[in-house]
């Protein structure tokens, strides 16, 4: 009971590829506030101090400095 399968053209072998999306319209960007800026400004240098912190207090640690206490 064997079933031979018909050979299926080339053209229809391969799924026509879809329309390329159009490409949508960007949305209007917010105008940079002052205000925006200040707390995007604020926030970065908190978030760069609290990362020099962590690393020294990592180096206090390994080298015996003192500067935390103890």
């Amino acid at each position: 009971m064997s079933k031979k399968k018909k050979p299926v053209p080339a053209s229809a072998s391969a799924p026509a590829s879809p329309p390329s999306p159009v490409p949508a319209a960007p949305a209007a960007a917010e105008p940079d506030t002052p205000r925006r800026r200040l707390i995007a400004n604020v926030t970065l240098t908190v978030f760069g101090l609290y990362v020099a912190m962590i690393y020294l207090l990592a180096l206090d640690q390994q080298f015996h400095w003192g500067i935390f206490g103890q």
